[in-house]
């Protein structure tokens, strides 16, 4: 009587005997076609946002940016392992309920986030765990690309609105400007002036929408999960250094708001509440983004990060 032989698996959670199966050409094609066909007028609307939305703009660049890391790690992909993975159907399986569920209630959200997930299913059912793994990153970033749903919108807008709002006006009486107003509106008479032309010395805000924030947070946080990515730091540092995106942006806004109403008082009205007020979000985002590549530069130096990959490449760090 022979003894049944036990099944094992590899380093990967893979079946030893599927690691050398080749990819089904066909299937795939089959499983891309009705991925186009079903998620078509996904991105449609989704590219409708993308041109629409403020807060959403910067959708145009996730795409391409995720194709980017994933052709850069081709090198990798191809010393990996091929298997088939049978959970990677019930997460595409999950991943299409999602879509169905948007389309019988009628709502936006659902099936643009289905997107990431249907795809990682496909990678994991396709080629395997150690392929998944090594694509979670770019696959994991798709999220960036989901416009984020109008009441979600309001909801976050609304005490981003109010942050702004309440500390740019306290900051702001730092400086001798007295502000008034109720609700999101804000009014103050230049220092200085008289009293008696409104039209030059009286300026009038309001802290609407666009003034959250929101708008300059997205496009940061999708364009600087790539900087933490490519960053020398490990995956806990990473994760921080992605996190301090939040609280930065938002003083950033808070500031900017100040320097409108500063600008406005002391300056010239009509510049800051129009030019300096229509470009002050590019200067934000280039702000932001450069402190940000700083405090990535100084985590590096902090946790060792250079000397760690010196010392892997034989660099400078093993002089002396």
């Amino acid at each position: 009587m022979s003894a049944t032989p036990i099944p094992t698996v590899d380093e990967f959670g893979e079946p030893s005997s599927a690691r050398s199966m080749p990819l089904p050409i066909p299937l795939m094609a089959v499983a891309a076609v009705l991925f186009l066909g079903i998620y078509g007028p996904t991105f449609l609307w989704m590219m409708q946002r993308w041109n629409a939305d403020p807060s959403a703009t910067h959708g145009w660049l996730v795409i391409p940016i995720a194709g980017a890391v994933a052709y850069g790690r081709r090198e990798r992909l191809r010393r990996l392992p091929l298997s088939s993975h049978p959970a990677g159907l019930t997460v595409m399986g999950c991943a299409l309920f999602l879509h169905l569920l948007e389309k019988f209630f009628d709502i936006n959200g659902p099936s643009p986030l289905s997107i990431p997930f249907f795809l990682a299913g496909a990678v994991w059912y396709f080629a395997g765990t150690a392929w998944l793994r090594e694509l979670s990153f770019p696959l994991a970033y798709l999220l960036f690309m989901v416009p984020i749903p109008g009441a979600v919108n309001q909801f976050v807008s609304f005490p981003l609105r109010l942050l702004a709002h309440n500390g740019s006006k306290a900051i702001a009486g730092l400086f001798g400007v007295e502000i008034a107003g109720a609700g999101m509106s804000m009014e103050f008479w230049r220092p200085g002036s008289d009293h008696t032309n409104p039209e030059r010395d009286l300026v009038s805000l309001m802290v609407a929408d666009p003034c959250s924030g929101l708008h300059s947070l997205m496009a940061i946080k999708a364009l600087h999960a790539i900087t933490a990515y490519l960053s020398r730091l490990n995956l806990t540092w990473k994760w921080i250094l992605f996190w301090c995106a939040l609280p930065i942006s938002l003083l950033a806004n808070v500031f900017r708001m100040v320097f409108i109403i500063l600008v406005s008082a002391y300056a010239d009205k009509n510049f800051g509440l129009h030019l300096f007020h229509d470009y002050s979000p590019y200067l934000l985002f280039l702000f932001v983004f450069g402190i940000l590549f700083f405090v990535g530069l100084v985590m590096e130096l902090v946790t060792g990060a250079y000397s760690r990959e010196d010392s892997a490449h034989g660099g400078l760090a093993n002089v002396g």
